[in-house]
């Protein structure tokens, strides 16, 4: 049973959405506002514009500092409206890889959240949520929301936002021999330490972490800077995935986006600003999701100055591959050479 939306939520109405012709989706988002107290703010947007604004009551308002006096709405939807227009850019980024368009966008600092994704073009939803801690209950609320509508609204079939969570993932026990039909390729870039030993605990790393199931390419980055990449592309299973574009192209426009993740870093950071300021010493952003047709990407900084890049290119595996990812962002800094003394 659907929990009521009027208790604890709002919602601020822009004058062209009726209730004649828009009540089920209305609806649909406040039964998930009030149904999931992580989440803060839900907003809903046509063609780039704002439709209406689901307000959780027991939040305090934006800053005023960086919003429009007077025009709740508008306040709240200043950082979906902002991720909306990145998504846009990183959307016409990834296209040209061959993995579909660009369905769901995460973005996390450690002092909140903001979900962006489509239910079908033209139509965008964004949530946030005040901290870090609240973003996996937003994340899934806002995936099967959006798959309501696609399903219950439009009677268009469900696109599986953040994975498959009845998919197995890569299995654990030793990893190496469970890559067997494609070991990962690694690669050292001009970031690496010159030492062997250094170089084969990496190559363990990636070979426990980086499989043909779930997560098939990640690369570490320090001073925006390659340090270590690898993948299992060449992997036969993974052939059919290269029909259209190859092995090369694909590593290299990879390695592309890394280089420009300055300027979407940017816009982004803006997005989620609202919601939660960096703090002084930290990177800008925590985590970054970006869920395609055929997989996702994601972003992950281990510290101020070092990121992981990684992806999968199999919907069903997006969440798995997540956790995969975070996974080696971990183990990572326990191999890396210690500065002497």
């Amino acid at each position: 049973m659907a929990a009521p939306a009027t208790q604890h939520t709002q919602t601020l109405k822009e004058s062209h959405w009726t209730v004649t012709g828009h009540g089920r989706i209305t609806a649909m988002c406040e039964e998930a506002v009030a149904a999931t107290p992580a989440v803060r703010s839900l907003c809903h947007y046509s063609n780039g514009i704002l439709d209406f604004a689901v307000l959780r009551l027991d939040r305090a308002p934006l800053s005023s500092l960086v919003t429009e006096a007077g025009d709740e709405a508008r306040n709240e939807a200043l950082p979906g409206s902002r991720l909306l227009l990145s998504a846009q850019d990183l959307g016409g980024v990834l296209r040209p890889l061959g993995t579909g368009e660009l369905m769901r966008t995460v973005v996390v600092n450690q002092r909140g959240g903001l979900w962006g994704g489509r239910a079908r073009p033209g139509e965008f939803l964004a949530a946030t949520a005040d901290g870090p801690d609240g973003v996996p209950a937003m994340d899934t609320t806002m995936n099967r929301l959006v798959a309501r509508v696609r399903t219950e609204v439009h009677s268009l079939p469900d696109e599986l936002l953040g994975g498959d969570t009845g998919a197995a993932p890569h299995p654990d026990g030793p990893r190496p021999q469970a890559v067997a039909d494609g070991s990962p390729r690694i690669d050292f870039g001009t970031a690496a330490a010159a030492d062997t030993a250094y170089e084969q605990r990496m190559r363990d790393l990636w070979r426990e972490h980086v499989n043909t199931t779930d997560l098939h390419y990640a690369a570490y980055y320090q001073d925006w800077t390659l340090v270590c990449v690898g993948d299992v592309f060449e992997a036969h299973s993974l052939g059919p995935r290269f029909l259209g574009v190859s092995v090369r192209t694909r590593r290299t426009a990879y390695r592309d986006l890394s280089r420009s993740l300055r300027g979407h870093l940017v816009r982004l950071t803006d997005a989620i600003g609202p919601v939660g300021p960096p703090v002084v010493d930290r990177a800008p952003l925590d985590r970054i999701v970006l869920d395609v047709q055929e997989g996702a990407v994601y972003v992950l900084w281990t510290s101020p100055r070092s990121f992981m890049l990684g992806v999968t290119l199999d919907q069903r595996q997006v969440g798995h591959a997540d956790r995969r990812l975070a996974e080696l962002a971990r183990a990572v800094p326990e191999v890396m050479p210690q500065p002497s003394r």
